[in-house]
């Protein structure tokens, strides 16, 4: 891949400068080249140079409104074997968090923007001499984009429409819902939406709509910030109503308030509500596992955090089921903002976690030896096996936690065994299949000569679920079991949103064991596969890579 991506950027100086980004979608990881530093992203399925393409172009309309800030897109890139390439000038983020406010006046610049240009253009006709050949960036009339984009890994067709009414419902809902009837058949859902579709139009009377240059995506994985202010990045871009951007910028804390319609008792009123229908696709994925059994899970390893005393998570209050059907779980609210400040001290927090076991373990012997004192004088129980007291979900996928002697039995058994059952059942995939026949023999010669004391984890430790507050680091969405303390920081390390100094931190109190690198990506292992079962083949490539080299 790096000679063919040397050759297409017609540099002779190509250096990997070790840091890994991307997410659901795609991998990315960071070059330096004699033009300066680049990102790179790959994806091999077959839809990727579309779906890059669709995000080249929202980039380029962006970045000529010379709003906001967004990375350069340089090239999309097709290599031999299917895989393909995004090359973009590489930035260097962090979470958003001081330039919220300046997000949000530059995000209504780039709304305005093409509004603007119309008030320019009819200006200029109305003037002698002037025309619209004058123009420096053309103003769009209506409701569309020149390109198919990609929200997520779906295409969306951007077919130009002169009414945003039939955009909206003919390019964006109807397409969902035609899928939905394809792969579940919802009755309810067709009949809901039949109604629906007739009153579409009445929500938009008297609203006049100018066709706004949208992001199109605009979640909170999606922004960012530097020294000299907001970045937004991955865009779906089109030309819409402007008034599609906010949904994103509800929580799903809001969206739970909104779909529970105020039913809490009043005495509730300042905890976190997570409903077990967040969102259309949660609801539909948790027909596979019950809303109940999931919250349970995340209840049970926000307690056995808390129990620690270490590092902060939302207090779990109750799981409660819903009428009909479905669940709510109620927490302690914590007035959040992404990590940034904290790292270094979360990088502590987590070691200490990981340390926790361990220290009630030689306390315990310690007391054992000690002379009118026992195991009874501990306050907290030593586990000295792997597993947990109930299952737990890593997403919406179960995950059996009984319990095991050793950690190479527990994990072959029930976090890649489990994953891989999945990716049979689903895809039959037989490279899949022969790489892990050979692989599952060589595992437990990965942790010779390591003593491994079962650990707490937190489980999903990826950006997304850690946070911090003005008091220090907070964590959630947990899905804990007591492992290997190694396995925390593969996902960690995965994804990006975690600064140097967090893992500068973990590891002046954990040192890297001899062989750490080589379980680091069999610890990634799981995660990519996880991935391909949660999101699709686009991470049937990255898995299949991992594999091969770790029977190398």
């Amino acid at each position: 891949m790096e000679e063919a991506l040397r050759r297409e950027l017609g540099t002779p100086v190509l250096r990997p400068t070790g840091h890994l980004g991307g997410g659901c979608i795609s991998q990315g990881q960071s070059y330096d080249t004699d033009c300066g530093r680049v990102y790179v992203k790959s994806n091999s399925k077959a839809e990727a140079r579309r779906m890059f393409e669709g995000e080249m172009a929202s980039l380029e309309a962006i970045l000529k409104t010379q709003t906001i800030k967004v990375p350069k897109p340089i090239k999309v890139i097709d290599l031999p074997g299917g895989n393909t390439l995004f090359v973009m000038e590489h930035l260097e983020m962090r979470g958003l968090n001081r330039h919220s406010a300046k997000l949000g006046t530059q995000l209504a610049d780039l709304h305005l923007h093409n509004q603007q240009l119309g008030e320019k253009l009819k200006k200029e006709e109305s003037t002698v001499g002037k025309g619209q050949g004058q123009m420096e960036v053309q103003f769009v009339d209506q409701f569309g984009f020149h390109t198919v984009t990609c929200c997520g890994y779906l295409p969306q067709v951007n077919d130009w429409q002169n009414d945003w009414v039939t955009f909206f419902a003919k390019q964006r809902i109807q397409p969902q819902m035609d899928m939905i009837e394809k792969n579940s058949g919802d009755r309810e859902a067709r009949e809901l939406w039949a109604q629906l579709q007739l009153k579409i139009p009445s929500l938009f009377c008297d609203v006049e709509i100018v066709p706004a240059l949208l992001h199109g995506d605009l979640w909170g994985g999606n922004v960012a910030e530097d020294d000299s202010g907001p970045i937004i990045f991955d865009p779906a871009s089109f030309y819409g109503h402007s008034e599609l951007v906010m949904i994103f910028q509800c929580k799903r804390t809001s969206s739970c308030r909104q779909q529970l319609n105020q039913g809490m008792e009043k005495g509730m009123n300042s905890s976190l509500l997570k409903a077990g229908c967040w969102w259309t696709l949660r609801k539909k994925l948790l027909q596979f596992y019950k809303a109940r059994k999931m919250f349970e899970g995340e209840m049970a390893s926000l307690e056995a955090i808390q129990k620690t005393n270490i590092v902060r998570v939302p207090q779990p209050i109750k799981v409660i089921d819903l009428p009909g059907g479905g669940a709510m779980f109620v927490m302690e609210y914590l007035k959040m903002k992404h990590l940034n400040k904290c790292s270094s001290k979360l990088g502590e927090q987590i070691a200490d976690l990981h340390l926790y076991n361990q220290k009630l373990g030689e306390k315990l012997r310690k007391e054992g030896s000690t002379v009118g004192k026992g195991a009874g004088h501990s306050e907290s129980q030593y586990v000295d096996k792997f597993g947990f007291h109930t299952p737990t979900c890593c997403g919406y996928i179960p995950q059996v936690n009984e319990w095991q002697s050793d950690w190479p039995s527990f994990f072959i058994r029930h976090r890649l065994q489990a994953q891989l059952d999945l990716i049979e059942k689903d895809y039959g995939d037989r490279e899949a299949r022969e790489l892990w026949s050979q692989l599952k023999l060589k595992i437990p010669e990965m942790f010779c000569d390591v003593e491994i004391v079962p650990a707490l984890l937190h489980g999903d430790l990826w950006a997304g679920n850690v946070a911090e507050d003005d008091s220090g680091p907070i964590i959630f969405d947990p899905a804990s079991f007591y492992g290997h303390s190694e396995f925390e920081l593969a996902i960690a390390g995965m994804f990006g949103g975690f600064s140097s100094s967090f893992f500068s931190a973990y590891h002046s109190k954990i040192p890297k064991a001899p062989g750490f690198e080589k379980r680091n990506k069999l610890y990634q292992l799981f995660n990519y596969i996880n991935h391909w079962n949660h999101f699709g083949t686009g991470y049937r490539g990255s898995t299949l890579n991992v594999m091969r080299k770790l029977l190398k």
